[in-house]
């Protein structure tokens, strides 16, 4: 569980309660009116705008967010590179790796080490890695993108809906009770649309792409070490080098 996610989420939820209950219209907030043109209107517009594929693929990455993240930490990743250079160096080189854990890294590192032994070229090798690598990232960008649309969508909806309310106010002008339920249609539609777009749409699709950063950091990592492995490099070599692709405060903290 991503705790970082899940307490974000129970905080902005604790904090539109805190405001409709303290401003003293919390029954007057939730419509069905807002809800249906802002909620029904950005899932519309998302069929339209993308597949029924890539829509699934939106859902489980929506998903992943609140779970631990599956791909393995920089410090991890090293550690591991480090022991395969050790088991190489001792048992003759990259072929020595066929045990190599398919898991790891979601199978990408086994598929590294695949790839280097059928090519025995680190051109070659680097060629096919780093474009897997870039079609990963792509496919996780479509994901953040998803969201992100319905972001700036969900706002504009919100606007269709306070349009309605305005219009019902002004055909009801001449009716004071009947102004003030139109209004108050009028401005939590946008109320809506607004939240929606700003306490999950946004967060959520930079939270994915943060995650795709992540994952790109340690798979091309992992696509060094097993480079590195190839060239004969010794593991304290590639320990240094690896070492280069941890995060500045973590850096700073193993040197101190």
């Amino acid at each position: 569980m991503d705790i970082m996610t899940l307490i974000g989420f129970l905080l902005g939820a604790a904090v539109v309660a805190w405001g409709a209950v303290s401003s003293g219209v919390g029954d007057k907030l939730f419509n069905a009116h807002g809800m249906i043109i802002v909620l029904g209107g950005t899932l519309a517009a998302i069929f339209i705008n993308t597949s029924y594929k890539r829509f699934l693929a939106g859902l489980r990455a929506l998903a992943d967010t609140f779970a631990s993240p599956k791909i393995p930490s920089v410090e991890e990743a090293v550690r591991t590179l480090v022991g395969m250079a050790e088991t190489a160096q001792k048992q003759g080189g990259i072929m020595a790796l066929t045990s190599t854990d398919p898991s790891f890294a979601g199978g990408f590192l086994k598929r590294a080490v695949s790839v280097a032994m059928i090519s025995a070229e680190s051109r070659e090798t680097r060629a096919i890695l780093e474009e897997e690598i870039r079609r990963r990232r792509l496919d996780v960008q479509e994901d953040s993108n998803l969201y992100r649309t319905a972001g700036v969508l969900s706002p504009m909806f919100g606007l269709i809906g306070t349009l309605f309310g305005i219009i019902q106010t002004l055909s009801n002008i001449s009716d004071p009770t009947a102004i003030g339920r139109s209004m108050a249609v009028a401005i939590t539609s946008a109320l809506f649309g607004i939240g929606f777009s700003n306490m999950f749409c946004v967060p959520v699709a930079n939270k994915i792409r943060l995650r795709a950063m992540e994952e790109t950091l340690v798979l091309q990592l992992i696509l060094e070490g097993v480079i590195d492995i190839m060239s004969g490099k010794t593991p304290h070599l590639i320990e240094m080098h690896l070492r280069g692709y941890q995060p500045t405060d973590s850096a700073g903290a193993k040197a101190k």
